[in-house]
């Protein structure tokens, strides 16, 4: 919002000086950071917040102003619109849905011509260049007021009858800057008896826009539903100044005020007569509305004690006209305040004008909490999952939770078995993932690097568990699959089986697994499936894990170490031969305290440590021991040993 400084001392006297102005407004919620110079004039930059509509007019921004200052506004003197002296019809069929408000009033026989340099002078310092007289009238008063208007050439209202409603969706516009649009479904419209004349809260339109040969005129005021107006602009791609504060909300009581002073000025401007009465279509009485603040609450929340008589000052610099009742104050907002609708808000407003600056700096107090509380979430396994993979060589990407139904389809899976956006901002984000691994698979594509290993922690949707996903590029199996082994390894888990099957189709038919601990599936291995990488354009074999975060933090275990034994331990290395197909994870299972450190043709050697925690074992001992193992895995397994 830009402010020149001469027209704001048109409502109230500045005894700051400019920076010191600057940072007061910003200290109350006003942010103005900047300033620019053009010619002899200053012109504030200010940051409107959302929640604040009266601040997109002049008149709004004085007001804060004087209530920084402790000052009173000038109040703009309106003056009393001549009676009507001329007759033209107009029939305005509301909808209360669309339009909370409709307000108008119809001018004849004006003359359209350049507007007066004080005004021209004005428009150009809002970033705009004046167009003619009318025109600039109604654009002077939304700035002045912080409530949009707009002319419409009288004539050219088809029937003299205008009807609001929403858009089918698809119907060609062209707006009063002869740009063409395809309207969205929905958006807010007015039509005469023929056609769409208006799109409200956003753009007129040519058909009826005001030109050098206009003669009469409606001016109107209307109070749009915000909500569609802000999905009308975004469908768009539309924004503009009264688009803006409609998704704010402006004013609904201001709006006779804005309407009287534009038709004063027009007919100063550009002559003319009233060819009607004021038109206001309401379904409800809108009007000022009490709302109270107790001293009690007032101190509690603010945790500081603001004398009486200061509180009082203060609300009344705001215009809310504060009288003390019982033990607290009642105050009649006016409607431009329609942000002031709970006691906490009062609260707020008397510490952002008493000032922040002005509170104590004390440090928050409170006890630790004996238990959780039942929402805590603790991510201390997240974070030693990212430790071990970054340790690994493995890179972290965050990518988002919503997938391409391509992408879905590209990795064999169905669209159906996810959750479906009803309306997505992208074809490319339409569903949430029900797995980490084709958005990896998407990551590894577009990576050119010969070694890639990328790896993610995130929810998979409806669940909204967490899982653990990595793919790699450029790696052998075992050199893979030895990260999987590190994860349970740094976890201490124990106890784990894999089974040679997995439900997922992005897996390969042959080469993938799972994890299973106690009967619980914690996740799953392999090489993706050839289809899926010729899908998405991936040459070579890629593998990836996938894992249940709750499941590995479940059946995690503390480490417990226990003392050195202090003797030595004896350390053969044998080499075993078994028949085709053997799991050598079985193999492992039935060999306690060994290492799979060789592999030759049909040939395993494993490195086997002996020892016991209490003597040193004999010769004849390890023979005994070494003769249980063999023994057990040829029985069980069919190994022999290799001389």
């Amino acid at each position: 919002m830009l402010v020149p400084i001469s027209w704001l001392k048109d409502f109230v006297k500045i005894k700051l000086p400019l920076k010191d102005l600057m940072w007061k407004m910003t200290e109350v919620g006003l942010t103005c950071e900047s300033f620019k110079k053009i010619g002899d004039e200053t012109i504030l930059d200010v940051e409107v917040t959302p929640n604040r509509p009266d601040w997109m007019g002049i008149i709004g921004i004085a007001r804060e102003v004087a209530a920084i200052q402790g000052l009173k506004i000038k109040d703009l003197k309106l003056k009393d619109l001549p009676k009507k002296s001329a007759s033209l019809p107009i029939k305005l069929i509301p909808n209360f849905n669309l339009f909370e408000r409709w307000t108008g009033i119809i001018i004849k026989d004006v003359e359209i011509k350049p507007s007066p340099k004080w005004l021209a002078d004005r428009i150009r310092l809002m970033g705009h260049e004046p167009i003619n007289n009318v025109i600039d009238i109604t654009n002077y008063v939304m700035y002045e007021f912080g409530i949009p208007m707009h002319a419409f050439d009288y004539d050219e209202i088809l029937g003299a009858e205008m009807k609001v409603q929403k858009s089918l969706g698809k119907e060609e516009f062209k707006s009063v800057d002869g740009l063409d649009y395809i309207l969205p479904k929905d958006a807010i419209v007015i039509k005469d008896v023929e056609r769409i004349i208006d799109l409200a809260g956003i753009k007129g339109g040519a058909n009826s826009g005001i030109n050098n040969a206009s003669k009469n005129i409606f001016l109107h005021i209307t109070i749009n539903n915000p909500v569609l107006i802000r999905r009308a602009s975004i469908a768009l791609g539309l924004r503009s100044e009264a688009s803006a504060i409609y998704e704010r909300g402006p004013d609904k009581g201001g709006v006779i005020a804005a309407l009287n002073r534009a038709t004063g000025l027009i007919l100063d401007l550009a002559g003319g007569e009233v060819a009607s009465e004021t038109i206001d279509l309401k379904k409800t009485v809108i009007s000022d509305w009490p709302l109270a603040i107790s001293f009690e609450k007032l101190e509690k929340v603010l945790g500081i004690k603001i004398p009486t008589r200061e509180v009082i000052g203060i609300l009344e610099r705001l215009n809310l006209n504060p009288s003390i009742k019982g033990g607290g104050i009642i105050c009649t907002i006016p409607t431009y305040r329609g942000d002031l609708k709970i006691e906490e808000d009062l609260i707020e407003e008397v510490a952002r004008i008493y000032g922040y600056n002005k509170f104590p700096k004390t440090l928050p107090t409170g006890r630790q909490a004996s238990e959780k509380i039942p929402y805590f979430f603790d991510g201390s396994i997240h974070q030693k999952l990212r430790e071990i993979l970054i340790s690994s060589g493995y890179s972290e990407v965050m990518t988002f939770s919503l997938i391409s139904t391509e992408l879905i389809e590209n990795c064999l899976l169905s669209p159906k078995d996810h959750v479906t956006l009803e309306n997505p901002v992208s074809l490319d984000y339409e569903h949430m993932r029900t797995s980490l691994i084709p958005s990896l698979l998407a990551g590894i594509k577009i990576n050119r690097d010969e070694k890639v290993l990328l790896f993610e922690l995130d929810k998979i949707f409806p669940e909204e568990d967490y899982k653990l996903s990595g793919v790699v590029k450029g790696l052998t199996f075992r050199e893979f699959k030895g990260s999987i082994d590190i994860i349970l390894e740094k976890l201490n888990v124990e106890n784990f089986e894999i089974e040679f099957e997995t439900s997922e189709p992005f897996w390969h038919p042959t080469k993938r697994a799972r994890i299973r601990i106690d009967k619980e599936i914690t996740g799953s291995f392999g090489e993706i499936n050839p289809q899926v990488l010729s899908n998405l354009g991936i040459k070579g074999v890629i593998y990836a894990f996938e894992f249940e975060v709750a499941a590995l933090n479940k059946h995690s275990q503390k480490i417990i170490f226990k003392p050195v034994s202090e003797f030595p331990p004896q350390i053969e290395d044998l080499t075993l031969t078994f028949p085709p197909k053997t799991r050598i994870g079985e193999v492992i299972k039935l060999i306690p305290n060994s290492k799979l450190t060789d592999i030759y043709k049909d040939s395993y050697t494993f490195r086997v440590r002996y020892q016991d925690p209490k003597k040193t074992l004999t010769d004849k001992e390890v023979e005994e021991i070494r003769n249980k193992i063999l023994s057990k895995i040829k029985s069980k397994l069919g190994g022999i040993l290799k001389n």
